[in-house]
């Protein structure tokens, strides 16, 4: 059982990296995804067999003892499963790293009821599952808890005001997470990612960064969107690094610090982005407002990870150079 690893949102644009590098550790991973966003075959994008178990959840401890079991094990499920919960309080997994989310800031303002549902009760009851199974919590948070404080770079002890749903409710976790490492004892640790970015992303999903979503529409003919003046600036923060991060922290050993911000330190305008298009030829832009919600820049102090060993190995202009070979551009 000490290898086993759950990865909640495995199919995910993060949490598929995730998983693919967990399995090349030698973790045997199980990935649980109910679709909702992402479009990834799990058998082609692993290069392995995968084994889903979508209608024998009751075959867990099968698959552990089968020396012939795949190293990912895919469930379509959603993670709050009672089956996939009661594996979690029962000591099956060592680590659960937990990527299930609605990340769309936009969505969360317009639907702020049931983004309070999946990105916040369900978490609970995946922390409670947790702290009864003795295993690690790895929980993806974000930089929209800093909201538009205006102190840059934010350090994990910046003052937090959320400016949407989405960002409240990743702040809230935290808060409980700290309570119920008090109350049952739940081993935790939450990772504040800034802008991720990468090859790999789907620039056509609602809940991609801009640089994929220009990436989508320029291969396309397609005009790119500037929402504002184009001086929002992002840290943007390679999916290599983000993984990196993962398993950096679900390795170490903790004391007090809890909360770690995961970003490159430095940022980028969206204007500054645009150019780098408009130099290979895509200069067809259309204004527009501002989206409701969202965070008008973002820096990351990234210290406290640094002292765990962790460092960002990919640059921007290398990493946006990945992004345009993916993309062909």
């Amino acid at each position: 059982m000490k290898n086993n690893v759950l990865v909640t949102g495995g199919l995910g644009f993060i949490g598929s990296n995730l998983s693919r590098e967990l399995m090349n550790k030698g973790y045997r991973v199980w990935v649980v995804d109910d679709y909702s966003n992402s479009k990834l075959d799990p058998e082609d994008f692993f290069k392995t067999p995968v084994r889903n178990l979508v209608s024998a959840l009751s075959r867990y401890y099968d698959v552990q003892t089968d020396p012939k079991s795949p190293k990912i094990v895919f469930i379509e499920a959603d993670f709050n499963h009672d089956a996939i919960l009661e594996r979690i309080s029962s000591g099956f997994f060592r680590k659960v790293f937990h990527l299930a989310a609605k990340p769309r800031v936009e969505w969360s303002v317009q639907n702020p009821m049931e983004a309070t549902d999946e990105n916040f009760n369900k978490s609970l009851k995946l922390a409670i599952a947790c702290a009864t199974g003795n295993c690690r919590l790895i929980f993806s948070s974000t930089s929209a808890v800093y909201g538009n404080t205006g102190e840059l770079p934010s350090t994990e002890n910046s003052k937090t005001a959320p400016t949407s749903p989405y960002g409240l409710s990743k702040l809230c976790c935290e808060q409980y997470f700290e309570l119920f490492e008090n109350l049952y004892g739940l081993d935790w640790v939450a990772l504040r990612y800034f802008n991720a970015y990468g090859p790999g992303q789907d620039g056509s999903s609602p809940y991609s960064t801009a640089v994929s979503s220009w990436c989508s529409k320029a291969i396309k003919g397609e005009s790119l969107r500037k929402d504002g003046d184009g001086s929002q600036s992002r840290d943007l923060v390679h999916v290599s690094d983000i993984v990196s991060a993962n398993i950096c922290v679900s390795e170490a050993e903790l004391n007090e610090e809890k909360v770690f911000n995961v970003g490159l330190g430095k940022s980028y305008t969206n204007n500054y982005i645009l150019e780098k298009f408009s130099s290979r030829g895509y200069t067809q832009i259309t204004e527009a407002s501002e989206r409701e919600g969202d965070v008008k820049h973002t820096l990351a102090n990234i210290d406290k990870l640094r002292a765990l060993g962790w460092e960002p190995n990919v640059g921007f202009e290398e990493g946006l150079e990945s992004v345009f070979d993916y993309w062909g551009l």
